[in-house]
């Protein structure tokens, strides 16, 4: 069980937590963010309602997991290769 606090510290560390949690409730539940950068590197946010938000947001979903399944492709080769110069050591 947890402790509770007592005195103005307490009470106010209380209210601390309780808005913390609350900001990490909101933030899980919100829309992915979308940003996306001009040529000359400013970033822009592309808006959950705006045009082009589903099929950015769906590239880079799919981008991501090319990237998971290369690195996991990657690793049994990093593992034999650091094998091999432990042997050449």
């Amino acid at each position: 069980m947890k402790e509770k606090r007592k005195g103005p510290i307490g009470r106010a560390a209380g209210l601390a937590e309780g808005f913390a949690a609350t900001v990490r409730r909101m933030q899980r539940e919100r829309e992915p963010r979308v940003l996306v950068y001009d040529e000359t590197g400013y970033a822009r946010l592309v808006q959950p309602d705006g045009r082009g938000y589903e099929r950015v947001l769906e590239t880079a979903g799919r981008l991501v997991a090319l990237v998971d399944e290369a690195e996991a492709e990657a690793k049994p080769r990093r593992a034999r290769r650091a094998e091999a110069e432990d042997e050449d050591a």
